[in-house]
């Protein structure tokens, strides 16, 4: 366009477009070179689109095999599934230029698309900067940012310090998987062994505010103090978050000694008038359990902050990832792949079924522009029918508006240097809010082709009704192929992921159990990676299966509780791994408290379930007679050892928060419905 042709920079400008779709990141050459080869393929495609648009039969065999190919992605080969849907999409944008009779001959269009893309790859490799170790701190900042949350709703009574850890969990996820850019070839071994550390305190600062939450509302006495220094810490952990994402800005730290002396001092007085029969001895065994987590939370803070700081300074060390894992043709796979009994393969004839559909059909009735009802369906059909209804509505919706705002646009204005100036706004805002949500791209994504559009053919804002039309066509398409063409109905695997979320949470008990008894017991951070996996895969199913038709109200209802109880019961797992200490030996049935907590999970029969169960109620019976007797003993002996460490204390203070745990697990348990274990 700056060289006086508006057509050949909408070309150019659709070819950096698809080619912006196939960016999927990774080391700056490889990158750089998957971008190129992308440019090159599609503008091939977007060549065979033009040639192909006189002979139907060869552009409908070109198409399906893309579409094919597409939906089949690595069971095919690792580049067909970078280049996704952008080869049909080049094809199918090279059909309807051709059908608009295009000034410039099949070539040079093609090579005017190729050159957008070679851009693309170009300027990505060049403008992007270098990996660097505060890309990985800025991830690591989050689950610091989320335990500090945590506190502060802990502090302020909100229940929402009792919930499960829908955003503590992903943050540490992510926050881990960045990390492994430092392991490995390529990586910096000296580098991991500092970040890991940091990565383990979040984690370790997750289970302490869940253990935290787990003791209830602080006593009256200490209320006060007890906000306070919870709200101190939570600074604290802010200040860390803001320290890793933001190297360069450090301040100082809050002072939260302060704030856990003056929760001491109440905790001592109120000690001095429990044993003067002032106050119940179980309301200060809370009061100490309390300050006990806060102290440990601010200590594993303290040791968060001195990480923390030692890698604020080598924020700018380049990193060096490896590049990602070649997936080439292999033919046993593919073989492997193609038969009836596999999902991604019933969802690739699926989807290339529809596609020949809605394009026999457009090219048959002559709609113009019909080429994006095919686009539609490859953006809305997907293996799941409540995901492909979700897209639709948001496509449909997205569409609707921004093509209502693209047609005002195209008929206000004439000027292409104008055209040109919004183009680069809106692609830069739908980029920016792709990730959020597909609607945001949709409503910036719809402008931005008919604007280019514009930029060839000005002031044709009709063309904004038309991709409406067609994309309410091509969805509806997409909604009927996946209804009646080999549906995949969540609400038939919900059963089954809910009861395999329910053994990989007792896999997790037994280890976490095993922790707490043996030393030398393996960690358990697998098999809690696990048992946090196989939940979300259950919350995804139950999302979908409640979009989808025909689902049974009372089912979904049912599996929606059970799951909220198995977060809350993981989490209470999580936090059972702060307590282990020597002394848990001593808590009477503990042993059986495991064998029948995995057997109340995993019985495959109702009644053997509820016989575990009761057999785990009687267990925490002997466990809280236990518990009266230490309570008897200590106040017994506080009148002459207020402040002295004894055997009696030392077993309150450590197995009473162990048994007020499993006392929860097991009344979680019990709450799971027996058809879902």
């Amino acid at each position: 366009m700056v060289a006086g042709d508006p057509e050949a920079g909408a070309l150019a400008c659709l070819g950096a477009y698809v080619a912006a779709f196939t960016n999927k990141g990774g080391p700056r050459r490889q990158r750089t070179v998957g971008l190129a080869v992308a440019g090159v393929v599609n503008a091939l495609a977007f060549c065979a689109g033009e040639l192909a648009t006189g002979l139907f039969p060869l552009a409908l065999t070109l198409l399906l095999v893309l579409v094919f190919l597409a939906a089949m992605g690595e069971a095919v080969h690792g580049a067909v599934a970078r280049l996704g849907t952008m080869p049909a999409t080049a094809l199918l944008a090279g059909a309807g230029q051709a059908a608009s009779g295009p000034s410039d001959g099949t070539v040079s269009a093609a090579l005017l698309v190729l050159t957008g893309g070679l851009w693309y790859a170009a300027a990505t490799g060049l403008l992007t900067p270098a990996p660097r170790l505060r890309s990985v701190l800025t991830a690591a900042a989050e689950p610091y940012r989320e335990a500090g949350r945590r506190l502060v709703w802990i502090a302020a009574g909100s229940g929402r310090g009792d919930g499960d850890h829908t955003s503590a969990v992903p943050a540490l996820r992510r926050a881990q998987q960045a990390a492994l850019a430092l392991h490995g070839p390529g990586g910096d071994e000296g580098l991991a062994v500092r970040v890991d550390p940091l990565l383990r305190q979040a984690a370790l600062l997750g289970d302490l505010t869940a253990a935290l939450a787990q003791t209830g509302p602080p006593p009256p006495p200490i209320r006060r103090q007890f906000t306070a220094a919870a709200q101190a810490l939570a600074d604290h952990l802010s200040h860390i978050a803001r320290r890793l994402a933001r190297p360069g800005h450090a301040t100082a730290p809050p002072d939260t000694a302060r704030a856990l002396k003056d929760l001491a001092l109440v905790c001592d007085a109120m000690r001095s008038r429990t044993a003067l029969g002032q106050e119940p001895y179980a309301m200060l065994a809370r009061a100490g359990r309390q300050r006990r987590l806060l102290d440990r939370i601010h200590t594993a803070t303290l040791t968060a902050h001195r990480q923390a700081g030692a890698l604020a300074a080598a924020a700018s060390t380049r990193l060096h990832p490896a590049p990602p894992r070649k997936i080439g043709f292999d033919t046993a796979r593919l073989r492997a792949a193609m038969t009836l009994d596999s999902s991604a393969y019933r969802h690739a004839l699926r989807v290339t079924a529809v596609c020949a559909a809605v394009f026999i059909l457009v090219t048959v009735t002559g709609l113009p522009h019909g080429e994006w009802a095919t686009l539609a369906v490859l953006r809305v059909l997907r293996p799941q029918y409540g995901t492909t209804l979700e897209r639709a509505g948001q496509r449909i919706a997205g569409n609707l508006i921004g093509g209502i705002c693209a047609a005002l646009l195209i008929a206000g204005v004439n000027d292409p240097a104008v055209l040109a100036v919004l183009t680069f706004a809106i692609i830069s805002a739908g980029f920016t809010l792709r990730p959020v949500n597909y609607a945001f791209w949709v409503v910036f994504g719809t402008p931005l082709v008919l604007l280019i559009g514009d930029i060839a053919q000005p002031g044709d804002w009709a063309l904004a009704l038309e991709r409406i039309a067609m994309t309410v066509l091509g969805s509806a398409a997409a909604l009927l192929g996946g209804y009646l063409l080999w549906p995949a109905w969540d609400h038939d695997r919900l059963t089954q992921h809910t009861t395999q979320a329910t053994h990989a949470a007792a896999t997790y008990l037994e280890a976490a159990m095993d922790s707490l008894t043996d030393p030398k017991a393996p960690p358990a951070d697998h098999v809690r990676c696990a048992a946090e996996e196989a939940l979300v895969k259950a919350r995804a199913t139950r999302q979908h299966a409640g979009k989808e038709p025909g689902r049974d109200a009372e089912a979904l209802a049912v599996a929606s509780a059970a799951l909220t109880t198995l977060a809350s019961l993981v989490e209470h797992i999580g936090a059972l791994t702060v307590h282990a200490t020597p002394r848990a030996m001593l808590i009477p049935g503990l042993a059986d408290y495991r064998t029948h907590a995995r057997a109340a999970l995993t019985a495959p029969q109702p009644a053997e379930q509820d016989t575990h169960t009761q057999a785990l109620t009687d267990t925490l019976d002997a466990m809280r007679l236990y518990l009266v007797r230490l309570h008897a003993q200590r106040l017994g002996e506080l009148p002459t050892h207020r402040n002295n460490d004894t055997r009696t204390r030392g077993e309150v203070r450590d197995n009473e928060p162990v048994i007020g745990l499993l006392t929860a697990i097991a009344a979680r348990i019990a709450q799971i419905p027996h058809s879902l274990r």
